[in-house]
């Protein structure tokens, strides 16, 4: 199907770059950045509370980074200042009180092996979250390297969220390679 619109030189341009770096058509890129805008703008719609963290954790890192002149992932100072900024953030703006297992977490504890040694972790807060935290870094540095098609295919069964972390590990690559190429940087000078 084909779609005939106007757009200003410059976003041409600008699309024409992203197209290039992205090794994409033109077309493909276009198509990329729309199906992308309508997943946000639903997944976005679905949760105003995660859109809203969102949002404001990147403006947490714009205004850290601003200050420090660094990226967080470049640089300890700042990936530490920015971990402050989100905590300050969260204990602010999220629920008060002393927390409770949910009866989710205790039935999915509950099915686990009682055997395991850490079973217990996961009936806590740090232990969901580092748990979860985890989960998504695997992914992350599963698919790194990876190259999905700018659209899901609908021939295979791809679940949406790995075209997310596709773009998430070619955007952040594998931490403990940076960390390892940080390490040789600073033996070799």
């Amino acid at each position: 199907m084909t779609l005939t619109t106007r757009i200003t030189p410059e976003t041409r341009a600008a699309l024409e770059r992203a197209a290039k770096k992205s090794s994409r058509s033109l077309s493909q890129e276009v198509e990329h950045r729309l199906n992308a805008s309508i997943r946000k703008d639903y997944a976005h719609n679905r949760h105003p509370h995660i859109r809203a963290l969102a949002e404001a954790i990147a403006m947490l890192t714009f205004w850290v980074e601003g200050r420090t002149q660094k990226h967080w992932n470049d640089d300890p100072f700042t990936a530490e200042a920015l971990r402050r900024a989100i905590e300050s953030f969260v204990v602010r703006f999220g629920a008060a009180g002393a927390p409770e297992i949910p009866a989710s977490i205790k039935e999915a504890v509950a099915r686990m092996l009682p055997t395991l040694p850490y079973r217990d972790q996961f009936l806590t807060p740090a232990g969901v979250g580092d748990d979860v935290a985890s989960h998504i870094i695997s992914w992350i540095e599963h698919l790194e390297g990876w190259r999905l098609s700018p659209t899901p295919d609908k021939r295979f069964d791809v679940p949406d969220e790995w075209y997310l972390y596709s773009q998430l590990a070619s955007d952040l690559g594998f931490s403990w390679v940076r960390r390892w190429q940080k390490l040789m940087r600073k033996e070799e000078g």
